[in-house]
């Protein structure tokens, strides 16, 4: 029975692989990239990176250079770089800046502050991240990638990812009591205005925004219809990109998302990849296939709601989020850009919009940015919490904003690890060692299933002996073979899958483990050891560039140390090391463990190795101290050599034993 679960554990492997290379086939064959538009595409997504990977800031003065058609193909008056006003705002946590070109945020800082415990928020450890605000030095983690945020509206998709508006020079107030910037200009065709006002607050992780329009004129004007919506951008992709982007593996692209709360669903994608799943392709290419002439434009997608309409919008990265939430008038849809390499986050849609003489139109939104933890979004004054002060201006918030972190469904595990982590860090301030300590509390946590665990492996490694004289004796029977297993495993009371239950019981918390070491900005930049940082791979080399693969190979410990312990505990615990399906195991397994824990963050890493390392000791003294069976198995083998086998043809069949004469 055993050797059956191993055969239907690699035939799943196997087939897990076949599926994985049929499924990139397909796509190959029938789904093949579309060309790279050209960089003087206008309707392509540039952005422009310095040598070290980060993204280069722009300089509006640069702007009056540029031309911007309308679309009417009208030009944009020129704006003189002395016309530009620049704003600065700081906050506990953040260090936000603001241009009047456009009305728009260009740069989003969060920065290391007090949490309202008292306790230090230290985000910024690297020196890399000083920088100069205002002409002090402060440690700060840019999240706006320098490409900013633009809050603006866009009437015509093509001009994405950035507003025609970015363009215009918006007269501009700012209240230093309150914290509030104020926006103003025409519209592009000048029949409304628009107002736009940024509100922060000096302790909170929100800030509020309105959107004011209003007509100019003695007609009724129609800003967008069902037919033609208008569009609003917030946030774009989210910062930091600490590494040029040709060096991104698969879990460093994964980190980037864009995400929307529509109709009282959650959806969420891949920055730079199209919304479009696997099974919408095979739906465009079989339309293709039969004639369909109609061609959609497939680099934007519209998605409207029906009743609940959109909650949220958002852009997340590792370890942080930017939420706008609509309070009172909520968007009809939202608009996503499918075009390969996009970072435009997702857009807000509105229809209908009508406007009689001297009407206005007024949106309301609550912002959120920081942390993708639920501590971060929780409020610090008790005034401005909507669940405390009904009249508070967030009133309205969505209740659903913890979704945005999106973690899995193992979150209410996840935050209780991470809960107990930070505890232990403020009695042992390292968070290597917190790790250590916090295996084998874990450990001792589920000592009673591991301890069943190490029980069971230890009577099948007693039973060994005589499951191999079974496997040999009746090699040519595997029916007879597997009843004498099963009868074996009756008479000394042992149950093969005993050992897997207390797996099982822990892969959810597993899971959560996973997500709690890999996106918990605590150990970002945490070092232990040799470990310079707990969030990444414990490189401790680099190759230069192998000439057939085109990149360097990193040289990691930590995996290489997780497998020794991997193989060391397999062979502790596997019971027939002659079976061939078995020894296959013994050492395939260890080399898929490599693959992928190569890249993982050391911290996860460490975990994993801390728990081999434990469940090894734990087997020893299992196997020395614990209670033995010898006695019943030696009582139970001399029953078995009394009874009376019936012998077995070589064909396999029984025969009738020869009477004696």
């Amino acid at each position: 029975m055993q050797n059956d679960n191993f055969n239907r554990q690699f035939r799943l492997l196997i087939a897990i692989f076949i599926s994985f290379a049929l499924w990139m086939g397909i796509n190959y064959l029938f789904f093949p990239q579309k060309p790279k538009p050209k960089k003087n595409d206008p309707t392509t997504n540039t952005i422009q990176e310095n040598k070290n990977g980060t993204e280069t800031k722009k300089d509006p003065a640069s702007v009056k250079e540029t031309k911007v058609e309308t679309a009417s193909e009208k030009p944009l008056a020129v704006v003189k770089a002395e016309d530009i006003k620049t704003y600065s705002i700081k906050t506990d946590s953040f260090l936000v800046k603001f241009s009047s070109l456009g009305g728009r945020i260009t740069e989003y800082y969060i920065r290391n502050h007090k949490e309202p415990d008292g306790s230090d928020f230290v985000i910024a450890r690297d020196p890399k991240f000083e920088i100069n605000f205002d002409g002090q030095v402060e440690r700060a983690v840019e999240l706006s990638r320098y490409q900013g945020f633009d809050f603006n509206l866009i009437e015509d998709k093509e001009t994405i990812p950035f507003s025609p508006y970015n363009k215009i020079n918006f007269a501009s107030s700012y209240d230093d009591a309150t914290k509030t910037i104020v926006f103003e200009a025409p519209s592009l065709d000048g029949k409304y205005s628009i107002q736009k006002r940024f509100q922060f607050f000096p302790s909170e992780n929100y800030f509020k925004f309105n959107l004011v329009l209003k007509n100019l004129t003695k007609d009724t004007i129609t800003l967008s219809s069902s037919n033609s919506d208008i569009y609003f951008r917030s946030f774009g992709s989210l910062g930091p990109l600490l590494k040029n982007r040709e060096d991104f593996n698969d879990r460093d692209v994964a980190h980037y998302f864009r995400y929307f709360f529509l109709d009282g669903n959650f959806k969420d994608y891949v920055d730079g990849a199209p919304a479009s799943g696997f099974f919408d392709g095979i739906g465009s290419w079989f339309g293709g296939l039969f004639g369909t002439k109609e061609k959609k434009d497939e680099r934007f997608e519209v998605k409207k709601g029906s009743e609940d309409k959109v909650d949220f919008v958002g852009s997340g990265s590792r370890y942080f989020i930017g939420v706008l939430d609509p309070i009172g008038d909520k968007p009809s849809g939202v608009l996503l850009d499918n075009r390969k390499d996009n970072e435009t986050g997702v857009l807000l849609t509105y229809d209908n919009w009508k406007l009689g003489p001297g009407e206005e139109i007024k949106l309301d939104f609550a912002a959120y940015v920081g942390v993708r933890e639920l501590d971060g979004t929780a409020f610090r004054n008790n005034n401005l919490d909507p669940k405390v002060t009904p009249s508070s201006p967030f009133a309205g918030l969505s209740e659903s904003l913890d979704k945005s972190f999106n973690q899995g469904i193992t979150t209410p595990l996840r935050n209780g690890i991470i809960w107990i982590l930070k505890k232990i860090y403020l009695v042992v301030p390292n968070y290597g060692w917190a790790i250590v300590i916090f295996a084998i509390l874990f450990k001792l946590a589920f000592y009673p299933l591991n301890k069943k665990q190490a029980e069971s492996m230890k009577k099948m490694q007693e039973l060994s002996p005589q499951i191999k004289a079974i496997n040999e004796k009746y090699a040519d029977d595997p029916k007879l073979k597997q009843e004498k297993t099963l009868e074996l495993y009756r008479k000394n009371g042992t149950n093969p899958m005993s050992g897997c239950l207390p797996m099982l019981v822990q892969i959810p918390i597993f899971i959560a483990l996973y997500t709690a070491f890999s996106d918990t900005v605590d150990l970002w930049h945490s070092p232990f050891l040799w470990i310079q940082d707990l969030s990444e791979p414990d490189t401790i080399f680099r190759t230069p560039k192998i000439a057939l693969l085109g990149a360097s190979f990193a040289i990691n410990v930590l995996p290489l140390i997780m497998v020794a312990t991997q193989i060391v505990q397999s062979k502790m615990t596997t019971v027939n090391a002659t079976d061939p399906n078995q020894k296959m195991m013994l050492y395939f397994m260890p080399v898929i463990m490599l693959y992928f824990f190569w890249s993982m963050p050391a911290g996860v890493t460490m975990y994993w190795t801390m728990q081999n390392i434990l469940s090894i000791v734990q087997q020893l003294y299992t196997n020395k101290f614990g209670s033995s069976k010898k006695d019943a198995l030696a009582a139970n083998n001399a029953n078995t050599a009394g009874t009376k086998e019936v012998p077995v043809s070589k064909n396999g069949f029984r025969t009738k034993p020869k009477n004696k004469k």
